[in-house]
């Protein structure tokens, strides 16, 4: 949060980021960012939160309905979910709200049943907890349909998240999401890099993977903004 901060990284509401996406606001001076944390553990409340109040960073939450208040073991460790109560003192704090499954699955093989639920049920469980309206979906692997994209809008769901690379170029309803989950500082600077990104979602990511020409890329990319660094200055 620091390194976006002091590096001129414009940090947006996902609202803010939908409508830079789609062309409906321009961005002047900066690179925008929008940040997201999937599952809403406990942990989020009291390790993240606080930073991001730090930096006064705008960030969406998607929380799965059905865990709020539970725990799960992580890696051998007790890991709680964020409940209500907790949940309704923080959508003050500068956070959007969405829906999130938290188990893997494709969004595409689920039952008819099963998929309403997600969709629908998800979406007024959340609204009815928290007096909200909830526009967001999130997902770790899949892109809808067009059967669940025709779901979605109906419901009034703006745009649909995923984790995975979309393959494609991206949509309201395929947005493939950078995952950040690495210790490594280099490898978290190669990841928000105008390198990755212009290959994330492209076709072409699935071969580069198999290959594993994305951790050369990483080292490529490295070099090059460090050089790029040193040429700003």
């Amino acid at each position: 949060m620091e390194y976006l901060s002091q590096n001129r990284f414009q940090i947006l509401t996902i609202d803010d980021a939908i409508d830079v996406m789609i062309r409906k606001k321009r961005i002047q001076n900066g690179r925008p960012l929008s940040l997201t944390f999937d599952n809403g553990y406990f942990d989020f409340y009291e390790n993240a939160l606080p930073i991001l109040e730090e930096y006064d960073f705008p960030v969406t939450l998607l929380i799965c309905p059905s865990r709020t208040g539970e725990s799960v073991t992580i890696a051998g460790q007790e890991t709680r979910y964020l409940d209500w109560e907790t949940l309704r003192k923080i959508i003050k704090s500068n956070i959007t709200i969405g829906a999130f499954e938290d188990h893997t699955w494709n969004i595409n093989t689920l039952p008819k049943e099963l998929l309403h639920k997600h969709i629908t049920e998800y979406k007024k469980i959340i609204e009815d907890q928290l007096g909200i309206t909830v526009q967001y979906f999130g997902i770790k692997e899949g892109v809808p349909s067009l059967r669940t994209r025709e779901h979605l809008i109906s419901e009034g769901y703006r745009a649909f998240l995923t984790e995975c690379p979309t393959n494609k170029s991206p949509d309201l309803y395929s947005i493939g999401r950078i995952q950040v989950d690495d210790d490594d500082f280099n490898i978290f600077l190669t990841k928000i890099s105008r390198t990755y990104l212009f290959f994330k979602d492209r076709r072409s990511w699935k071969y580069i993977r198999e290959y594993s020409l994305d951790k050369v890329a990483h080292r490529v990319s490295e070099t090059f903004d460090r050089i790029r660094g040193i040429t700003d200055q």
